[in-house]
C-alpha cells in the first residue's frame, strides 16, 4: 500500500530487496476503506468490538480461546518500531497504521516505487482499460485486474467482466493476473481463456487455513489443482496455451 510517509514506502521497499524478494505488488485500490457492514455487525473491526452474540461464540469454542490467549499476541511487526512503545495496544496501533493510508494515490508516486524497486513490479486493483494502459506506460510489468474481493466499493464491476477489454488494452506488454472470485478449478480456466496469464486467491486458501491449518491449505490448493487438471481434459486441451475464448459462451 501507499502510506503517507515516503520514508516508510522508501524503508519497505529496501527491506525487499535486502530479503531477496523478486517482485513487488503494489495495491492500489484502497484510498479509504470501504464500509464493512457485516464486519460491523459482527465486531470483527480494527480494534475488534465484541456484543453478546461473540461472547457466546467464545463461550462455546473453548479450545480457541485458550490458543488465542496462551499464544504470542499479534502485532504489525513491519511497523511496530515508528509507535511509541508505551502506547503500543491494538487500538493505537490500528489508529496509527489507519492514519498512514495515503487516500490521494497519484501514477507519480507509484512510478517513483517502480523505479525505486527496479525489478519485476505489479499494480493490484486495476478494474478499467485506461488505467491498465497507464501502468504500463509507467513501467508496472503485471496488472493484477481486482476489486479487492468484492469489499470496498459496493456495486463494482466484477474483475472477470473487465479481463477482456483490459487484456486488449495491455496488448501483451505485461502480465495480467486476475484476483476476485476463484472458488474452483473452473474459475481458473475461464479466466485463462479470457487471456489472464494467472489467477490469484485470497478466501480460498483461508478457508483451508481456518479448517485445517497448513494441512488446509495444502488441501484448498491440492482442491484447485485437481479440478483445473479435470477441466482441461475434459475441454481436450493438453497445454494452458491452448486456451481461448473460443471455449465461453456468456448466458444472457
Amino acid at each position: 500500500y501507499v502510506f503517507r510517509d515516503d520514508a516508510l514506502n522508501l524503508e519497505l521497499i529496501e527491506r525487499c530487496k535486502q530479503a531477496d524478494y523478486s517482485a513487488m505488488c503494489l495495491t492500489v485500490d484502497v484510498p479509504a476503506l470501504g464500509n464493512r457492514e457485516r464486519d460491523v455487525r459482527t465486531g470483527m473491526t480494527i480494534p475488534p468490538t465484541f456484543g453478546l452474540g461473540s461472547w457466546l461464540d467464545f463461550a462455546l469454542h473453548p479450545a480457541w480461546v485458550w490458543n488465542y490467549i496462551t499464544k504470542p499476541r499479534l502485532k504489525p511487526a513491519n511497523v511496530e518500531h515508528r509507535i511509541d512503545r508505551r502506547s503500543r495496544n491494538l487500538r493505537t496501533i490500528a489508529a496509527w497504521v489507519n492514519s498512514q493510508y495515503d487516500p490521494s494515490v497519484t501514477w507519480e508516486r507509484a512510478e517513483r516505487m517502480i523505479e525505486n524497486w527496479g525489478g519485476p513490479f505489479a499494480i493490484k486493483g486495476v478494474l478499467s482499460s485506461e488505467d491498465a494502459r497507464r501502468a504500463v506506460e509507467i513501467g508496472a510489468t503485471a496488472v493484477i485486474v481486482s476489486n479487492h474481493g468484492g469489499r470496498q466499493l459496493d456495486g463494482a464491476v466484477a474483475s472477470l467482466d473487465v479481463l477482456g477489454e483490459i487484456v486488449e488494452a495491455v496488448g501483451g506488454r505485461a502480465e495480467i493476473i486476475l484476483d476476485g472470485g476463484i472458488r474452483r478449478g473452473s474459475h481458473v480456466i475461464k479466466a485463462l481463456a479470457l487471456g489472464a496469464d494467472a489467477c490469484m486467491i485470497g478466501r480460498p486458501y483461508l478457508y483451508g487455513l481456518g479448517a485445517g491449518g497448513e494441512r488446509g491449505v495444502d488441501r484448498a490448493l491440492t482442491i484447485l489443482k485437481t479440478e483445473i487438471e479435470r477441466v482441461m481434459r475434459l475441454l481436450g486441451c493438453c497445454r494452458i496455451g491452448d486456451l481461448d475464448a473460443g471455449f465461453l459462451r456468456r448466458r444472457h
